[in-house]
């Protein structure tokens, strides 16, 4: 866990605070579900003796959902300044529904000087404002030999963690009590030159173990938007019948996924793609 969370997950309980988006327009809500390209209907493998999520509405509209979008929320300060503010991001089901709010913590100094590298905790609330689960990055910072890691809690269990190694641009995701692996896999476009990674939409291939592909992790087309903020947005697809403790891993994935490679548009990638 990191250091700005050393207990509980749940010690800093404090609700989110709900912002008006006047100058962000956001996707409207549909009557049918939004059409997802590439799209895998059923799970390729049974996924056995992971833990049950308690229920929650939230949890409910995701369980029923074959995908996700993940919108980044513009920061007008850090626009106008250049200053590194915390993370906001709303996640909307296949309908565009607003399901679920998450909001970065982390200090200044971890902000300011190790950037997309920072350790943090990730907080995420429904809409009643009730707390669905947490996340803690560690191991990345300022030195890059270690190894990258989010760990992600529910009612004060550890439920799942995503790591990847130096040198390495696969992610593995390992859920608690599950025998079975997942692996994503970043792009080459991703891992070049930031240059190359703007005005491009960017899929992130998920990978079961074995190598069925379940899915995919899509940073879309930010246009150009590109030039004057950091914002992003993303869509999670997966068969509808993945178990929805994945799901919400996944869309923790995409956090660090963003963190990695979108959130310093000056940090340089390296390497070539290794494929699971």
């Amino acid at each position: 866990m990191s250091r700005h969370n050393r207990g509980s997950p749940y010690y800093h309980n404090q609700p989110p605070v709900v912002r008006r988006h006047h100058q962000q327009q956001l996707p409207e809500e549909r009557d049918e579900p939004i059409d997802v390209p590439n799209a895998i209907a059923t799970m390729p493998v049974r996924i056995t003796g992971y833990r049950p999520l308690e229920p929650a509405s939230a949890l409910q509209s995701i369980a029923a959902s074959n995908c996700l979008m993940v919108v980044q929320c513009l920061e007008p300060i850090e626009m106008m300044t250049g200053i590194e503010t915390p993370n906001r991001y709303i996640v909307h089901d296949m309908f565009m529904r607003r399901i679920l709010y998450a909001h970065e913590e982390s200090d200044y100094w971890d902000r300011s000087c190790d950037r997309n590298r920072r350790s943090f905790d990730l907080h995420m609330f429904d809409n009643r404002r009730q707390r669905i689960m947490s996340s803690s990055r560690y191991g990345g910072g300022s030195c890059t030999c270690s190894p990258d890691v989010l760990e992600t809690w529910h009612r004060g269990n550890s439920i799942g963690l995503l790591s990847r190694d130096m040198f390495d641009y696969r992610f593995y995701l390992r859920v608690a009590g599950c025998p079975t692996e997942f692996c994503i896999v970043a792009p080459d476009s991703a891992q070049s030159n930031p240059a190359c990674r703007t005005r491009h939409t960017l899929p992130f291939p998920i990978y079961v173990q074995g190598g069925a592909k379940v899915g995919e992790i899509v940073r879309l087309d930010p246009g150009y938007l590109e030039w004057v903020s950091d914002a992003d947005t993303y869509m999670i697809h997966f068969p509808v019948d993945m178990p929805v403790i994945i799901k919400m891993l996944l869309l923790q994935a995409t956090f660090l996924i963003d963190f990695t490679y979108f959130e310093d548009r000056g940090q340089q990638g390296n390497g070539a793609v290794v494929y699971y």
